[in-house]
């Protein structure tokens, strides 16, 4: 029998553990909304999306509702980002803490706009009609200390797809936790994301006029609705480990003007292979950051990028940041991200 003594190895085996969870074949495309999964946050994802265990910041909302509990002051967060094939990806989150709980309202949305509409007759397009292509979330947090060390949070989401004259919808979970060991202030997160129901278009396009009895003549039309297929979620199960190699109080090594954080996060989803995320931030000051993370196991993602910055006007306190994402054969994204703390 192994006995793990420190809370370190232990996250270092779970994490293991999750991504040896290999499966004999692969379901990739075989969710809806796929844009559940685009990462939300520019400083997150400068670090390679391993936020997991951290998520104490507004962007982390979206990588683990247990985060929230740690905000302490009003807070505004909005993101921008360039994504690939002309498309846009724009999100936002209000925090609002109390003495007990702390509420968040938070969204997001994936569009495109002026794509030509297309039909059998004219392949290129038609002349002058065009239409837009909108995916959208709407979330609400609850989020809470239980004890000093764990915090616990859950988010309710609507989520909607929207294509031409069609839509499809659904209501969504995540439910998370973040344990703070007295280790060195090794910080252990796991997260359970987008569990809820399934998504089927439905829309005018799909009702057409048809003959209820081909081999009879003189059979007058009747409307019909053409069925489309249901589509579960993204639904991923993540675990996250995060420490300060470098930094102040419980840091393995003691410095108050540097501060070097490592995050590693290990992800199951249903619709794919287990990933692996590696990042890295280093802070000076409390003032200045960059960024670094590497992903494993995804078809294109691999190196990240990031820098970020934060200082004070009045009582207000503003974080402003920036990533950059290689994607390999498809264009490179940005995100741009700013915060503000009343």
């Amino acid at each position: 029998m192994i006995i793990l003594r420190s809370p370190f190895k232990a996250g270092i085996v779970i994490l293991a553990m999750t991504f040896g969870l290999g499966s004999s074949f692969t379901k990739v495309g075989t969710t809806a909304a796929p844009f559940l999964k685009i990462e939300y946050g520019a400083r997150p994802v400068g670090m390679g999306g391993s936020f997991v265990a951290l998520a104490n910041d507004a962007s982390g909302i979206y990588y683990n509702p247990a985060g929230v509990a740690e905000v302490e002051k009003v807070c505004f967060m909005g993101g921008y980002t360039v994504w690939f094939a002309d498309l846009k990806y724009n999100y936002a989150t209000f925090i609002l803490p109390t003495r007990r709980v702390n509420f968040s309202l938070w969204g997001s949305f994936l569009y495109s706009e002026n794509i030509p509409v297309t039909t059998v007759e004219d392949p290129e397009g038609t002349t002058g009609l065009y239409f837009g292509y909108v995916d959208g979330l709407l979330g609400f947090t609850v989020s809470a200390f239980f004890s000093d060390l764990l915090s616990i949070g859950i988010s309710g989401k609507y989520i909607q797809q929207s294509l031409y004259n069609e839509n499809a919808s659904t209501f969504a979970f995540d439910i998370g936790s973040i344990f703070r060991t007295p280790w060195k202030g090794v910080r252990l997160g796991m997260c359970l994301v987008n569990y809820g129901g399934r998504m089927r278009l439905f829309g005018n396009d799909l009702i057409i006029q048809a003959d209820p009895w081909p081999d009879y003549p003189g059979n007058p039309d009747v409307e019909a609705r053409i069925t489309t297929e249901s589509y579960p979620l993204p639904l991923a199960f993540k675990l996250g480990l995060a420490f300060d190699l470098i930094g102040v109080e419980r840091a393995f090594f003691v410095d108050n003007s540097h501060r070097v954080t490592i995050a590693i996060d290990g992800i199951h989803p249903n619709d794919g292979d287990e990933k692996l995320q590696l990042g890295m931030e280093y802070g000076f000051q409390d003032i200045f950051f960059l960024r670094g993370g590497y992903k494993i196991n995804y078809d294109t993602q691999r190196f990240t990028a990031g820098a970020g910055m934060k200082f004070a006007i009045g009582a207000r306190e503003f974080a402003v940041d920036y990533a950059y994402v290689d994607m390999d054969v498809l264009d490179a994204t940005h995100r741009i991200s700013l915060a503000i703390g009343f």
